[in-house]
């Protein structure tokens, strides 16, 4: 049964100094790429943007946005990108999706699962009841997820063969891992049908793919795809263009380019995979006499030591969680002038081929491609990459972005190690004048608003109970 439609809540302002800075820091300013402060014009540039609307709401260690577009008839269109909670779950999710059922009358344009992770789909299964009574005319997945394309269903069963043996393993080790690993390997499980015969995430997908009141279309992209967007939002003047996952295998193993990152130290390197020892510590089986032999033959003492090591299994499990992440949905949705960019949780390798159109540094693909600058450079809004992670949001990548865009980061501290990365934020609050939101910057649930995350900026909205979601309005 649909929920019942319930009067909108008011909303009021938050009222606080507009500054690039945080916590009485000032933030830096990048000084490279495409400087310009003046927003780009085009073809519907004088027409108003006005009704456009971004909400955050927060959840937790989650993405969940609502994208509202306004019509020529004067009522409005929705679009979800995500819905979901993993670690730090602070129990809003349900309220959260219940406020959006009453908003916009339980119908849904457009949802878009930008990848299959646990804090990206959860909400779907946590609230399938609710979703039951939804109207949805057409859902977007990347093409990892499309049913038809045999290279997506082998790369998903290698990973869900990792997922079974992670759950296997860290199970048999007695609950003895950090709090973090452990949140990181559920979070892999739960995205995919980990071993005990399926996962709450496996009924998140199935809501998406059949939950909702209708039977609803279902598109599956890759960078570069024409998308078909619902005939209503068309009609509205929303377009979109479709920027990642890419194709290319070796792209999307590639995580992380460590002089791409915000890191408080600033260490300029290309080392790609950082080793525990030097190269002269390496050998082989041949560096070592006979006699070391006599008990376990050189595999077993292999495989004996590497199940022995809790770091070679959090490197696994990460291995595994970030490809999960480089299969996210990029968006590009442009409206009357104004455009705005959700990046779900792309790392290096998705980043790489949007911004340079290919594998960085080889032929033809050493600066970003004009495609890339022109797109940075007249965004007018950014969803932060996965939570304000350091390798995320790539340096080349804010610097080109247009100065003076907003910015929405959803985010929970104390989820992961160092996110959200202060120095990324720090860089983003600088390109978008203090134009930056964090979700746990409002406060859900019986959890105040972050101290330590700073005031709201005050171009963003917050409910009058000050509770559950942030606005961005668009003038």
């Amino acid at each position: 049964m649909a929920p019942t439609k319930k009067s909108a809540p008011k909303i009021r302002n938050k009222t606080v100094k507009a500054t690039a800075r945080k916590g009485g820091k000032a933030a830096k300013i990048p000084t490279r790429g495409n400087n310009t402060s003046s927003p780009t014009t085009d073809a519907s540039s004088n027409e108003s943007a006005q009704g456009l609307r971004v909400r955050m709401f927060r959840v937790g260690f989650g993405d969940f946005f609502l994208l509202t577009v306004p019509t020529t008839g004067g009522a409005s269109e929705h679009v979800l990108i995500d819905c979901g909670v993993h670690a730090q779950d602070l129990g809003s999710i349900r309220d959260a999706v219940q406020q959006m059922a009453n908003d916009c009358g339980s119908k849904l344009a457009l949802v878009i699962m930008t990848h299959r992770h646990a804090d990206h789909i959860s909400g779907f299964a946590t609230c399938s009841d609710i979703f039951s009574g939804f109207t949805v005319e057409r859902v977007w997945m990347p093409w990892f997820e499309d049913p038809k394309n045999d290279k997506a269903m082998a790369f998903q069963a290698s990973l869900t063969a990792i997922a079974d043996n992670l759950s296997v393993r860290f199970a048999a080790r007695g609950g003895n891992d950090s709090s973090m690993l452990k949140n990181m390997v559920d979070n892999i499980t739960g995205g995919m049908a980990a071993a005990g015969g399926g996962s709450k995430n496996q009924k998140a997908l199935d809501v998406l793919h059949g939950g909702f009141k209708n039977e609803a279309n279902h598109d599956y992209y890759k960078a570069g795809d024409h998308p078909i967007l619902p005939k209503s939002l068309t009609d509205a003047g929303l377009s979109a263009q479709i920027l990642g996952p890419p194709i290319d295998s070796k792209l999307i193993s590639q995580m992380t380019k460590v002089n791409q990152q915000y890191l408080s130290d600033e260490i300029e390197t290309n080392d790609e995979v950082v080793r525990p020892f030097p190269k002269a510590f390496y050998t082989d089986k041949n560096g070592y006499p006979s006699d070391a032999f006599r008990i376990y033959d050189d595999q077993t003492i292999i495989r004996l030591i590497d199940g022995a090591q809790p770091d070679l299994l959090a490197a696994r499990a990460k291995s595994a969680d970030n490809t999960l992440n480089n299969q996210s949905l990029v968006v590009l949705f442009s409206f009357r002038g104004r455009h705005l960019l959700f990046a779900g949780d792309a790392q290096w390798g998705n980043w790489e081929n949007f911004l340079y159109g290919g594998a960085y540094g080889t032929p033809g693909h050493t600066e970003l491609t004009k495609n890339a600058k022109s797109i940075l450079g007249k965004i007018d809004f950014y969803k932060v990459g996965h939570h304000g992670s350091a390798n995320a949001t790539p340096k080349d990548a804010v610097a080109a972005m247009r100065l003076g865009c907003v910015g929405m980061c959803s985010t929970q501290i104390h989820a992961y190690n160092q996110v959200p990365r202060e120095p990324l934020l720090d860089a983003l609050r600088g390109r978008m004048e203090g134009q930056l939101a964090r979700s746990d910057q409002v406060a859900a649930q019986e959890t105040k608003a972050e101290k330590t995350a700073g005031e709201l900026p005050d171009q963003f909205k917050i409910p009058a109970t000050g509770k559950l979601f942030i606005d961005y309005e668009f003038n």
